[in-house]
């Protein structure tokens, strides 16, 4: 039987830099056990309630803070909106998992889940019986393969280990984030979190302070715990040139030199951040500003 009726005329898909605050409100506002996460060209991971239970909550995480590519299972398996039902059970089965996103070349179109199959009534019952069992083969978090329930030895365990992978993922948001400032500069690593944090410090704090906040809400964990002091705006002696002074002097770098740099990290803020939220900064800007945010194509 084909998966088409599963296609969905409205996908709820967010992007990795999205907060798990975002997905909670989004999955409560749609009655949803999950939400899609996409980066052009298609599917980067995936955040169900349970992630957030475990990864977020579970690791003492502030959700409003907490990126979804910090917490997002990356690993998503599809399937084409093409196949047939068959298909979905037997990628349920042999993955252990209860969603599968349906997708049409690599765009998300529809999802079929487990609870889907059973209201549906055209699995049957041992096929059920079998992606149920297969999900209690596969370790989890909070119980040893093949328990119904978590044991108490592994509660702290479980915690651990949720913390632990959040931090990791942390990590390499930022590194990559780092990385892009490397490549767009040809600084080096020490002096491009330098710049990293001076460049985008000043726009946050010629911002107001609210505006500043979503701003931050938007970048890598690991940054945003050093942009704290940078919410006293809008203070309008920041200019373009005041950044560029101050970058200058961070790096020991001559104007014109500091003046690329300056461009080159908040090209790369402007890239890892929300086309909306960047129009938003620009909006609270001078016009002479603007042109340091590239506007969204």
């Amino acid at each position: 039987m084909s998966l088409e009726r599963f296609r969905r005329t409205r996908m709820v898909v967010l992007n990795r830099r999205s907060t798990a605050y975002q997905a909670a409100r989004a999955m409560a506002d749609n009655h949803i056990g999950a939400v899609l996460v996409s980066e052009s060209p298609g599917l980067v991971g995936i955040v169900t309630d349970r992630d957030l239970a475990l990864a977020v909550l579970g690791g003492g995480l502030d959700p409003k803070t907490t990126a979804l590519d910090e917490v997002m299972s990356e690993e998503v398996i599809t399937c084409d909106i093409s196949a047939d039902v068959d298909e979905a059970v037997r990628l349920m089965r042999e993955h252990g998992v209860r969603r599968i996103p349906l997708v049409e070349g690599e765009q998300p179109v529809g999802l079929v889940t487990f609870d889907d199959l059973v209201v549906d009534g055209s699995v049957s019952l041992e096929a059920l019986r079998s992606i149920v069992t297969a999900q209690l083969e596969v370790e989890a978090p909070q119980k040893p393969a093949g328990m119904l329930h978590p044991s108490a030895a592994t509660t702290a365990q479980a915690r651990t280990r949720a913390l632990m992978r959040a931090k990791a993922r942390a990590e390499a948001t930022y590194g990559r984030v780092v990385q892009e400032v490397v490549d767009a500069t040809g600084l080096e690593r020490d002096p491009s979190e330098r710049a990293l944090l001076v460049a985008t410090c000043m726009l946050c704090r010629r911002l107001t302070p609210n505006e500043a906040q979503d701003l931050i809400a938007q970048l890598p964990s690991m940054l945003q715990t050093q942009l704290d002091q940078c919410l006293g705006g809008p203070d309008r002696s920041v200019t373009t040139l005041a950044i560029e002074d101050e970058l200058g002097r961070s790096l020991g770098v001559a104007a014109e030199r500091a003046s690329e740099i300056v461009r080159g990290v908040l090209k790369v803020i402007s890239e890892n951040v929300s086309a909306g939220q960047i129009e938003e900064v620009r909006g609270q800007l001078p016009q002479e500003m603007k042109s340091l945010l590239p506007a969204a194509a």
